[in-house]
């Protein structure tokens, strides 16, 4: 296995070695102190002395400093002699402050007068557990260490602003947050780890590393490979139990015997394992007020997994049995499936697999998701063979989904797929489709390939449901035309369906209709929401979508609710809910509303963020593209890109261009604005209807502004042909303000005038700013001024009202009244003349790779000359470049 080597924190280590000559690690046991300094001791160039740490012998006043100068003298540096120092140590008994302070200014003084041409490191570990007068001079020594060749690195479990070690500088180990363990593990194991298993350890570890290694080293490779079902929980080594949090030494024999109990099972009832005693229950309370155990309504349980790992490590194998045969008689009249779990131990059957993996199932829609899959794991620990339990494992695995838990739901997926049964094979195809759109976006490039003539026959109904819910998620990914097709080759197998199939094909084809204008039905839906006993959440969700599509928004909204209601929190429908919420925000016109939403949500992405993450990508680009923050949109738009081509999902990069260019020429940038609509124009060319990605206003827009009306004139007439195929109000006011745009200057002003004028209660206030900002434009071109600045005082107060802050800055009239026109020489005149052509085609839009391939040069001098033209004319982007020489002196962009 890998070493394991937080490389951050060791560079920060060896920065305030080279800096003051001492530094401590700061580390709680399994954080990975121990192997930073091992790595620092690998890694140095200069000799290395590490101090034993003898714990056993630091009760003595001044033992510790004892073998820190032992350590140094065995250096044999000719001019450090301790041994006379040494020996007063030995007979010193008193720790008085004085006489503390005056042998810690005398080793100072020693240490200060070492030479080394070469340099020496010491490294001290658990420095914190030295006698107290060793760890003052320790302390004493390294805050006056600086510009000495001598370097020494220390390091302590805590250090607080009273410790003796304050001072000094540190690097301070952290939890590691789970994204970031997961990665540690399949670094550790060089990838071989599977999904699920990792995850499992992740947890049990509780963000220490050290105990992460710990506990992939000691599973066997098949268990840890994933072809082999998990011994739960974890197994530890004996120098675990420091990691944990549980003070073992104040715990008397009942709250032993108490933590043994709840060690056997992932979660127990506690009528169960307190039985009548009272002290025990006094225990418990303790325990839960040290946060070593909590409550999960009438169950509790240990509330970090590594302690009840290292809880039951201690147990002997007759200790556990007799637990758990204690255990199963308590559960046995109110707790059946704890009793089942219990008995699985002492007494399993044929029978007990599937009993525990219909118990897991349960447990799961209950919320209880790791029990579930510990449950699980058992269930298939016991099992001869899979065929008894393969309907079972492919209901947990749809179970294990809707809570979001996509590996473990696919582990269990692979188990069924070994099934001889044809409807088990094909619904566990189903269900794996459906999990990795969820997470990765995307869809079976070779529809046909998904079903068999063969499998259509044997298992008409469950082909049709596979045909669904691939025609569901091309039907989010926006793909209407293969979403169709696909609906059509189901409805050849309609009689076979069942009632989510019905259910799901109405909700689909309804979608659809919403998408092309038509949104009768999805009225009529809605309206049946009241008298419906039992609401699909799938069907909820596509149903919210359509009638956002057709601009029904308190009905979405309304329908939402009805998601969340029929128990969808905390789940992977209250997740696409939040996106759907968001971008009815931004519809509607309600932007501080969707940024607040979206922040929401982008926050605890490290979370929520494998679910549908096209839109949670796309949402923050909005989001900061809509404030003004283009530097930190670069690096999610990167991500989204990447993200795209691996899902090869060419409406999401449609979607994106059509935000960008929307943000550029928002900015005054119309050219650069033509180049990323022109782009969407082309991947959205599928798309019928013009209100589901809303391009065509802002390209006919920056058509004009570049001085293109000809080719403006002919995308008008294009897009009034899509308007009246997919008839909405958003699309009839664009519409009239792109028409508008092309007319005479007096004709212009006045039928705009007229456009705002209609304008209802209900639509989009955030539009009707941007209307009176085109006005504005257009006065002002005309030499209107006054009535110029009027209406983009009007479209500020408007952009304020729907929190759009950073439009409102730019909209203002003194903004608008002191903007020169481009003025770019004089600041290309601080550039070279190789910056200058490479900014030139940055203007152009090329990337860097174009570029170097342009000006035959490599990538990377590319790469140096722009971020020198960057740090000249202040900027941190090719946006905020781009803007910079828009608009000559002004201020960067952000």
């Amino acid at each position: 296995m890998q070493a394991l080597i937080r490389r951050a924190e060791l560079d920060q280590l060896c920065n305030l070695l080279d800096r003051h000559s001492a530094a401590a690690v700061i580390s709680p046991p399994g954080l990975g102190g121990d192997e930073i300094l091992k790595a620092l001791e690998a890694e140095s160039t200069v000799p290395v002395i590490r101090v034993p740490n003898g714990q056993t012998e630091f009760a003595r006043t001044y033992t510790g400093l004892e073998i820190v100068l032992a350590s140094l003298r065995s250096l044999e540096l000719g001019n450090f002699e301790s041994t006379e120092l040494e020996s007063r140590l030995k007979s010193e008994k008193s720790d008085d402050p004085d006489s503390v302070r005056v042998i810690a200014d005398e080793v100072t003084r020693l240490i200060g007068s070492m030479e080394s041409e070469q340099g020496v490191l010491v490294i001290v570990p658990g420095a914190d557990a030295m006698d107290q007068p060793s760890q003052f001079v320790l302390g004493h020594m390294l805050r006056r260490m600086a510009g000495s060749s001598l370097k020494i690195a220390v390091s302590t479990g805590a250090l607080s602003p009273t410790s003796l070690l304050a001072g000094v500088p540190c690097v301070e180990l952290r939890h590691l947050s789970d994204s970031r363990m997961l990665e540690l593990a399949d670094e550790l194991t060089s990838g071989r780890v599977a999904a699920g298993v990792a995850a499992v350890a992740v947890r049990t570890a509780s963000g220490r590393p050290s105990a992460l290694r710990q506990l992939l080293e000691r599973l066997p490779t098949n268990q840890m490979e994933g072809s082999q079902a998990l011994d739960l929980p974890l197994r530890l080594g004996p120098n675990a139990d420091g990691m944990v949090s549980v003070a073992k030494n104040d715990l008397g024999d009942e709250a032993e015997v108490l933590l043994g109990l709840m060690s056997l099972a992932p979660l127990s009832p506690r009528p169960a394992v307190l039985g009548a005693s009272r002290e025990a229950q006094e225990w418990f309370s303790e325990l839960e007020a040290r946060g070593t155990v909590e409550k999960d309504g009438v169950y509790c349980r240990f509330s970090e997994e590594l302690a009840r790992v290292c809880t039951h490590r201690t147990l002997s194998v007759d200790e556990r049995l007799a637990g758990h045969s204690l255990l199963a008689q308590r559960c046995e009249e109110s707790y059946p499936e704890l009793n089942r779990w219990h008995r699985s131990f002492i007494d399993a059957t044929e029978e007990t697999p599937r009993q525990l993996l219909a118990d897991a199932c349960a447990l799961v829609s209950e919320g209880l998701d790791w029990a579930g899959i510990e449950f699980a794991e058992r269930a298939l620990a016991l099992s001869m063979e899979l065929g008894p339990i393969s309907t079972l494992l492919n209901d947990l695995a749809a179970r294990l989904i809707d809570l979001g838990q996509i590996d473990f739901a696919l582990r269990y997926l692979a188990y069924a797929a070994r099934s001889a049964d044809v409807r088990v094979l094909v619904r566990a195809r189903t269900l794996r489709v459906w999990a990795e759109f969820l997470v990765q976006q995307s869809v079976p490039l070779r529809l046909r390939n998904q079903w068999s003539r063969s499998e259509v026959t044997t298992a008409p109904a469950e082909v049709a449901h596979l045909q669904l819910v691939i025609a569901l998620c091309h039907a989010l990914r926006r793909e209407t035309a293969e979403a169709h097709e696909l609906l059509d080759n189901a409805s050849s197998l309609r009689a076979h369906f069942d009632d989510r199939s019905t259910r799901l094909y109405r909700s689909l084809d309804v979608l659809l209709e919403c998408g092309r204008g038509h949104d009768e039905r999805a009225v009529e839906d809605f309206r049946a929401l009241d008298a419906a006993e039992d609401s699909d959440p799938v069907c909820l969700l596509l149903l919210s979508i359509g009638l956002m599509a057709a601009e029904n928004y308190d009905s979405a909204l309304a329908t939402l609710d009805c998601l969340d209601t029929c128990g969808a929190r905390e789940t992977i429908w209250d997740t696409q809910a939040r996106y759907v919420r968001a971008e009815i925000a931004i519809r509607r016109g309600d932007i501080g509303l969707a940024i607040a939403l979206i922040d929401k949500f982008a926050s605890s992405a490290v979370s929520g963020g494998l679910i549908r993450r096209d839109r949670q990508l796309l949402l923050q680009c909005w989001s900061l593209l809509a404030q003004g923050r283009a530097s930190d949109a670069e690096t999610v738009e990167a991500a989204l890109t990447a993200h795209a081509v691996a899902s090869q999902n060419l409406s999401l990069v449609a979607e994106l261009n059509a935000i960008q260019g929307n943000y550029l020429l928002r900015m005054g940038l119309p050219a650069e604005a033509v180049r990323h609509l022109h782009r969407c124009e082309e991947l959205a060319s599928g798309e019928l209807n013009p209100n589901v990605i809303r391009f065509e206003p802002d390209l006919i827009e920056a058509l004009i502004a570049t001085g293109r009306r000809e080719h403006a004139g002919m995308l008008v007439r294009v897009f009034h042909g899509r308007v009246e195929r997919a008839p909405s109000r958003w699309a009839e006011l664009a519409l009239e303000r792109s028409r508008i745009l092309l007319l005479p200057d007096g004709a212009g002003i006045e039928a705009m005038g007229r456009l705002l004028g209609s304008w209802r209660p209900g639509d989009s206030q955030f539009d009707k700013g941007v209307t009176l900002l085109v006005m504005a434009r257009r006065l002002a071109d005309s030499g209107a001024h006054a009535g110029a600045a009027e209406r983009a005082r009007l479209a500020v107060g408007i952009f304020r009202e729907v929190g759009s802050d950073h439009l409102a800055d730019a909209a203002r009239p003194e903004h608008a009244e002191t903007h020169v026109e481009p003025v770019c020489n004089g600041l290309l005149d601080r550039l070279s003349a190789d910056e200058r052509a490479v900014v030139d085609l940055v203007r152009e839009g090329l990337k860097n790779r174009e570029i170097a391939l342009r000006i035959f040069v490599s990538l990377r001098t590319v790469e140096l000359r722009l971020t020198s033209v960057y740090r000249k004319l202040d900027v941190t982007s090719r946006t905020g470049l781009i803007a910079r020489l828009a608009n000559g002196s002004g201020l960067p962009v952000a």
